[in-house]
C-alpha cells in the first residue's frame, strides 16, 4: 500500500492510511515548490496542476488532425472553407498531402450535367479562400484532415489541485501551454505518485506520498 500524509495544523500523527500531517482545504499543493508537474496515475503519465481551489486552467495542447466525411459535389469537387486561423497547413484529403500556398487562384466555374462549364483539372483556390479538390467521384464519401487546437480545461479540485490526463487511447503530447508559457513534459519535476484528496465531514483534505517529505 502506498503511504501518504496529510497536512493538519502542524501536527504529524500516524494514521492507518499512513502519517498525518494537516487540512489543505484552502491551500495549493505543490511538490518541491513546483506548481505543475508530472506524475504516474497507474501506468499513465499525468500533469499535476497546483492552484486555488475551484479554478480553472486552459491548457493548450497543440494541434490534431480531425478528419471529416464530406461528400464530393456533382463535378466531383471537394469545396473546403478556411479554419478559423486562416491556415491550411497540413491538410489532407483520402490520406494526400496538399499544400493549399501552391494552388493558383481561379473562379469556381457552375457545374453543367456532371462537367465543369470551365475546364479544372488541377486543385485550385477560390477568391474567397476555399480550397477547391477536384476529380473525385461525384456524391462519394471523402475523408476531410485538418488539425485544429486542441484545448482542455483542468478544474482545480477542493484540495489545490487538477490533473490533466490523456483522452482514452491516447497520450499527453510531449509539451503544451498555459496562457503564454511553454512547458515540456521531459523537464517538469517529476513527483511519481498523484496527490489524493478525501472529503472527511464536509471537510477536503489533501493527502501526499510520504516520499515527498525529508
Amino acid at each position: 500500500m502506498k503511504k501518504f500524509q496529510l497536512i493538519k495544523s502542524g501536527i504529524i500523527a500516524t494514521s492507518a492510511i499512513g502519517a498525518l500531517t494537516a487540512p489543505l482545504s484552502a491551500f495549493a499543493i505543490p511538490y518541491q515548490g513546483a506548481t505543475v508537474y508530472k506524475a504516474m496515475d497507474g501506468s499513465n503519465q499525468v500533469v499535476v496542476f497546483s492552484a486555488t481551489p475551484g479554478s480553472r486552467i486552459s491548457v493548450n495542447l497543440g494541434s490534431s488532425p480531425r478528419p471529416v466525411a464530406r461528400l464530393a459535389g456533382s463535378c466531383g469537387e471537394v469545396r473546403i472553407s478556411p479554419p478559423a486561423s486562416g491556415d491550411f497547413t497540413g491538410l489532407q484529403v483520402d490520406g494526400t498531402a496538399i499544400d493549399a500556398s501552391t494552388l493558383l487562384t481561379q473562379t469556381l466555374p457552375s457545374c453543367v450535367s456532371g462537367a465543369f462549364s470551365e475546364t479544372r483539372n488541377t486543385n485550385f483556390k477560390t477568391p474567397t479562400g476555399q480550397v477547391v479538390v477536384v476529380n473525385k467521384t461525384p456524391g462519394s464519401a471523402v475523408s476531410v484532415s485538418l488539425p485544429s487546437a486542441v484545448t482542455r480545461s483542468v478544474t482545480v479540485g477542493a484540495c489545490g489541485f487538477g490533473v490533466l490526463r490523456a483522452s482514452s487511447g491516447q497520450t499527453l503530447p510531449t509539451s503544451f501551454l498555459v496562457n503564454t508559457t511553454s512547458y515540456t513534459i521531459a523537464s517538469l519535476p517529476n513527483s511519481v505518485n498523484v496527490p489524493y484528496c478525501r472529503t472527511i465531514n464536509g471537510t477536503p483534505y489533501g493527502y501526499v506520498p510520504t516520499s515527498w517529505l525529508p
